[in-house]
């Protein structure tokens, strides 16, 4: 150094991160308070630099995207074929804007994009709408550099320009050296700004690598007339290399945690996370070894909890018809846990309640107006008074108190800003002000502060928040769902930095992070091909063949950059753990193949290099899953009302039973679904019931006023239970309906196998009690309708709107039967239809009963008793019943658990 005053001497890095880390070391060599180095990366030098002569404004992406639009329509509209809406052009316009600013980096001047356009007028081989836009690049990057150039504003790629004309007379007194450190390619702006200061005497540069064993410094060595070696002969890398495979990305950091646990000096090592994809399983693995640590590396924006919330708004504001909200976007919305953990009341738990309690109304757990709607009606929310005396109730179960008003107001908060707010959003200005109500809201009443990734995420949607409202386009008008699709496109491409201390803990960092520094043991995730290196082969807009012409091609260039940064970083370890997947779809990177390589050529030997295989062992029982009856089971069970659906529950899946019946765990109907067999079934029921309530005791008489007051019912009902959750939809499901219900009571009519004296019953609930010798159960049973036929015998019937499975097979003697669970539930299958007969008997004693089940879909009725059978009624009846007690006895056994069954699954 040319002086001892460190103040004097500015530093120049290619990144941010490496100047924490040396003002670090010169802390610790000194010792004592001293005033650093002049830090700066390349991008903030440059900006430096043009500050020396003139205040240069820069212009913002979104908003160099759309004056690139605006360019594209007034000067070359054709390009903008079939892409007129912005959203539409701005993929296009981004990738164009990238492209631009290659050009100007690398100091590409328009004459050499003669060939370009002359080439494009011929059409190369791409698709047509490429070819004009390759034929007005010249002009759109011309009119682009006047218009910026015109309002005093400065792309990236302009700002190096501008940095590299002065450069030469912009006065440095205030250093006295400037080093540039580890860079490892310059693009052409940059060498010409570091050669003007280099041959001035005023810039020393530092490299980490040999010019002999990199092109790319074996070309910068060239441009500055400069050797650039570490050492008269090459030297090998003498590290410790152990390799890991690894069948999946939870197995890797898994691997990864085991390695940490053999690792003393946590300070001096870091973790290299090529993918983000990685940091979450890794962190949930390493948490309880260390609680220092550092992360900082690129996070897509798009896998936050914050952008998954704006997602969810934009999918129900562009799902709406006619002002009302699709139901399963709008729940999407609140259920959200960012929202429903907002404190807009006294308690936070009132946010909860209130949204789960919608929820529960809509999807029909509580019945009001607006249970089942498939789109629903903010007001009509509003104006639910069911729902806040729901919500009252389970606040004072929490012992909390909450009047109507105030749960209101809570709720009109909630539905302004994430729903009324958004709706008429037709300028990026507003939007901008509906999102900056909405992040204050989040952030002012709800739980960020305990999520880093989310605060990070909200600091960068607040500045594009900014972006929009200084915007030169935020007044001009545009659909909702325009200005949401490149809100989406925008933030949806972003990557943010976690915040942290690389002073002391685990470092955690990407690719880009470790640069220039140096651990003692490195450990890399995701060393896969396509992972590191990632390199983009096809272009998606500027074929291949053009920037080979422009001396643009950078997938050599980028592959050689990041060889270089895997083994700089590796080659200055100690210790190096290089971990990577190895499946059908992933193999090992070709970095890991040249180390493999050049070890087994120093030693002359295949596979000198071994992989640690690694993965989770599996033990994959096949014993069912198992619960003992406890005494206080068997007293429930000896104490429980059953039925026929639990008995043929018990038959099917005996834990099933205990889940069901025993727990009372059942899964809920929901409203929101499309119509499923049982809400079907109980539509038919209830209207058959109400319809044909009028013929109990007497003969039925189906005329043309009855078959009229019928369907006038039935349009009434379907359009109460069906039309509002299905809309256009249900119109199938209703003629389908129509006409089985037709030809149901045709039937009836007119049918004689139907000569019916008069129904007993209809939809009767009844009880009753079986005496297993051992205990006398109760049972409830339902009937869905009694007949007493023109011989005078009854007959019991069960509605089936589905199929009819359940008749037990005719088995010519009972008392042969194996009584096993799975043989009574392969041969009876169920004892729906014996139970109504045993009990319908008794309350008909002397009279000739049988039990059917009459299919609505076919039209037949399926008896348990044939007319050959009937006679022997009694023999059979007792049969059933032996089999039934032999269930009965099993279920109240305490020896016998409830096992798991799934013979049936399949």
């Amino acid at each position: 150094l040319k002086s001892n005053d460190l103040s004097r001497l500015a530093v120049v890095f290619a990144g941010k991160r490496p100047a924490l880390f040396l003002r670090k070391k010169l802390s610790d060599v000194l010792g004592k308070s001293f005033y650093p180095p002049k830090m700066f990366n390349i991008t903030e030098f440059v900006s430096y630099v043009n500050k020396k002569k003139v205040s240069l404004e820069g212009i913002a992406d979104l908003e160099s995207s759309y004056l690139l639009y605006k360019i594209a329509q007034d000067k070359c509209p054709e390009i903008l074929k079939s892409r007129e809406a912005f959203f539409e052009f701005l993929p296009w316009a981004q990738e164009i804007l990238s492209f631009i600013e290659q050009l100007d980096l690398e100091r590409i001047e328009d004459k050499a994009l003669g060939s370009v356009q002359a080439n494009a007028e011929i059409g190369y081989a791409v698709p047509q709408d490429i070819n004009k836009m390759l034929e007005n690049i010249v002009k759109l990057r011309r009119e682009y550099h006047n218009v910026l150039l015109k309002n005093n504003k400065y792309s990236h790629g302009l700002q190096f320009e501008r940095a590299m004309q002065i450069v030469k007379e912009v006065d440095f007194g205030e250093f006295d050296q400037i080093l540039f450190c580890n860079f490892f390619y310059f693009n052409n702006s940059e060498e010409e700004i570091i050669k003007t200061l280099y041959a001035k005497g005023k810039a020393s540069l530092i490299f980490q690598g040999d010019s002999r064993k990199w092109p790319v410094l074996e070309h910068i060595a060239r441009n500055f007339n400069c050797k650039i070696e570490e050492e008269p002969e090459i030297k090998k890398p003498s590290f410790d290399l152990k390799l890991y495979s690894c069948v999946d990305l939870h197995t890797q950091a898994a691997a990864a945690r085991d390695i940490l646990k053999g690792i003393k000096n946590i300070e001096e090592t870091v973790i290299v996370l090529p993918s983000a994809d990685s940091l979450i399983p890794l962190i949930s693995e390493i948490s309880t070894l260390t609680k220092e640590f550092n992360v900082s590396l690129g996070y897509p924006v798009k896998r936050s909890s914050l952008f998954n919330l704006f997602e969810h708004i934009y999918k129900a504001q562009m799902s709406k018809k006619e002002g009302r909200y699709y139901a399963r976007d709008y729940l999407k919305v609140l259920r959200h846990p960012i929202v429903k953990n907002l404190q807009i009341s006294s308690d936070k738990s009132t946010t909860r309640i209130i949204i789960h309690k919608i929820e529960e109304i809509l999807t029909g757990k509580y019945l009001a107006h607006i249970s089942g709607c498939l789109f629903v009606d903010l007001q009509e929310i509003m104006n639910c008074d069911e729902l806040y005396e729901i919500v009252k109730d389970a606040l004072k179960d929490s012992g909390l108190r909450a009047s109507k008003e105030s749960l209101r107001v809570a709720l009109l908060e909630l539905h302004n800003a994430f729903f009324v707010n958004w709706e008429n959003c037709n300028t990026f200005g507003a939007f901008a002000d509906v999102l900056n109500k909405t992040l204050e809201l989040i952030t002012g009443k709800g739980q960020l502060g305990k999520y880093p990734l989310n605060i990070n995420v909200a600091e960068r949607l607040y500045e594009l928040k900014d972006e929009m409202k200084r915007g030169s386009f935020k007044d001009e008008i545009f659909s909702v769902e325009e200005i949401f699709r490149v809100f989406d496109n925008k933030i949806g491409r972003e990557v943010i930095s976690f915040k942290g201390s690389p002073l002391k803990g685990l470092q955690i960092l990407g690719p880009l992070e470790i640069r220039a520094l140096n651990f003692e043991n490195v450990i890399i995730l995701d060393v896969n091909e396509g992972v590191f290196p990632k390199l983009k082969i096809y272009e998606p807009l500027i074929p291949r063949e053009i920037k080979i012409s422009l001396r643009l091609d950078s997938l050599e260039l980028e592959e050689e950059i990041q060889r270089y940064q895997f083994m700089r970083i590796i080659c200055a370890a100690k210790n190096v753990h290089l971990i990577y997947q190895e499946n059908k779809e992933k193999e090992k990177s070709r970095f890991v193949e040249e180390l493999i390589w050049d070890r087994e050529k120093e030693r002359s030997k295949i596979g000198v290099v071994a992989a640690v295989s690694n993965s989770f062992n599996f033990d994959i029982s096949q014993k069912p899953k198992a619960i003992h009856k406890t005494p206080e089971v068997i007293k429930f069970l000896q104490n429980h009302t059953f039925s026929a659906s639990s008995i043929n529950t018990y038959l099917n899946n005996p834990l099933d039973f205990y889940y069901n019946y025993v727990l009372g765990l059942k899964e809920e109907d929901d409203l929101l679904d499309e119509p499923q067999a049982k809400q079907i079934g109980t539509f038919i029921h209830n209207l058959l019931e109400d319809n044909f309530k009028q013929f109990v005791n007497k003969k039925p008489d189906i005329d043309a006023a009855f078959l009229k007051r019928f369907f006038v019912d039935f349009d009434k009902r379907f359009e109460e239970v069906f039309y509002r959750s299905m809309k256009g939809d249900s119109f199938l499901l209703k003629v389908i309906l129509q006409d089985r219900l037709t030809r149901f009571l045709d039937r009836e009519k007119n049918n004689p196998d139907r000569q019916i004296t008069k129904i007993l019953c209809l939809e009767k609930k009844f009880q009753g009690e079986i005496d297993t010798g051992n205990h006398k159960l109760k049972f409830n049973y339902i009937v869905d309708r009694i007949d007493e036929l023109a011989d005078g015998s009854i007959l019991v019937l069960d509605y089936k709107t589905g199929s009819i499975e359940q008749i037990p097979k005719n088995i010519p003697n009972l008392d042969n039967l194996e009584l096993t669970r799975e043989s009574i539930r392969d041969n009876i299958r169920s004892f729906q239809l014996p139970l109504y007969l045993y009990f319908i008997r008794q309350e008909f004693k002397g009279r000739t009963v049988n039990a059917g089940l009459y299919s609505l879909r076919t039209l037949d009725i399926k008896k348990l008793l044939s007319e050959k059978n009937v006679q022997y009624a009694d023999n059979i009846l007792s049969g059933y019943m032996r089999a039934l007690n032999f269930i009965i006895s099993e279920i109240l056994n305490p020896k016998i658990d409830f096992i798991e069954d799934k013979s049936r699954e399949f």
